[in-house]
């Protein structure tokens, strides 16, 4: 698609933001339940869990699209794309944390073996780079029958895939912290109903083409299951961990009901309201979203560090602060790499 749609490209700034914020939150969110920073952390990363998903939707929007040009040869370049980003994005992190900060090949404490390993399973955030890899493999499969045509048939799909990759699965994960029936539930979904088919990702990714290529009706209804998901995303993660006394990050699962809830809400009410909007800092920022989304991380990292240095643990200081500072770094770091031959391939 040589036009660019604006509603996707507001809908990547706020995937791309709200991951920062993930990121950011991450360490408020799982400790201290009930104070100040924990509150401060769990709303801010209930409201940015929507960020991997919104990703994964506005890809599934743009190659399941009838107007696509899908060729082998188009296909294998995105995925050797991926793959180079991930090689290159995994060895700098590797140079930041394992040999400048850590020091582990300077004390003798990393074989190449565990280079190896390390490079292969990429730091922490890089791990959604596999993810897009494996939805573009089956581009091919899904283009087939994700058609206006067969309408009934995708929507037939979401329904099994909301029942039985979010609904039933999170139901039984938080039923099985207190009764053995929700264990067994879990084992038959996942070791004999096996229905993975429908499962994982691939619901986001062709919920983005549907929502992108009809009109839905009862946009209010959506709205409001997308507020209920928040609160059951927020609400849930601290009434869980208090009760079990320890972090329970059940609900802010991607592959949550609520997390799709809030994910459609805001798919749904971007598109509704920005269809014709255009906006160069939108567009500029939506260019250099995946440089921004390798680059941040070791952002944040660094920060932290220093602040901790400091002993600066106040989120209501630090969140913002962190947040706004990261983001500005990574797009301008990422804008300068896109002017670089040699670099701009790999953001």
């Amino acid at each position: 698609m040589s036009k660019r749609i604006y509603y996707l490209d507001i809908l990547r700034v706020i995937a791309c933001l709200s991951v920062i914020m993930i990121h950011v939150c991450a360490p408020y969110a799982a400790k201290e339940f009930g104070s100040v920073n924990f509150w401060a952390g769990n709303i801010l990363d209930g409201l940015a869990r929507i960020g991997v998903p919104l990703f994964v939707m506005i890809s599934g929007s743009l190659m399941l699209d009838k107007n696509y040009q899908m060729s082998k040869d188009k296909l294998k370049k995105r995925i050797l794309k991926m793959i180079l980003f991930f090689i290159f994005w995994s060895i700098i992190y590797f140079i930041i944390f394992d040999v400048i900060l850590a020091g582990s090949i300077r004390h003798g404490q990393i074989s190449i073996s565990k280079i190896i390993t390390s490079l292969i399973s990429g730091y922490s955030h890089l791990w959604f780079i596999y993810l897009i890899i494996g939805l573009y493999l089956i581009v091919p499969i899904l283009r087939l029958w994700v058609t206006d045509s067969n309408k009934k048939y995708v929507e037939y799909f979401l329904i099994l895939a909301v029942i039985f990759t979010y609904i039933i699965p999170e139901i039984a994960n938080i039923g099985s912290l207190y009764f053995n029936l929700f264990r067994t539930i879990n084992e038959i979904i996942n070791d004999k109903l096996i229905l993975q088919y429908v499962g994982g990702y691939t619901t986001y990714f062709i919920l983005g083409w549907y929502i992108s290529n009809y009109d839905l009706k009862n946009k209010n209804v959506i709205y409001l299951c997308g507020l209920i998901g928040l609160y059951i995303t927020i609400m849930g993660t601290y009434t869980l961990s208090l009760s079990e006394g320890r972090y329970v990050g059940i609900p802010y699962s991607n592959l949550s009901i609520n997390i799709l809830f809030q994910t459609a809400a805001v798919f749904v009410l971007i598109k509704d309201k920005f269809k014709n909007t255009t906006n160069k800092i939108i567009d500029s920022i939506s260019k250099r979203s995946l440089g921004i989304y390798a680059i941040h991380y070791s952002i944040i990292s660094i920060m932290y560090e220093i602040l901790n240095n400091f002993h600066m643990d106040n989120a209501l200081i630090n969140i913002p602060m962190i947040f706004i500072t990261s983001f500005i770094i990574s797009y301008i770091i990422s804008l300068i790499m896109s002017k670089i031959p040699l670099l701009k391939k790999y953001v």
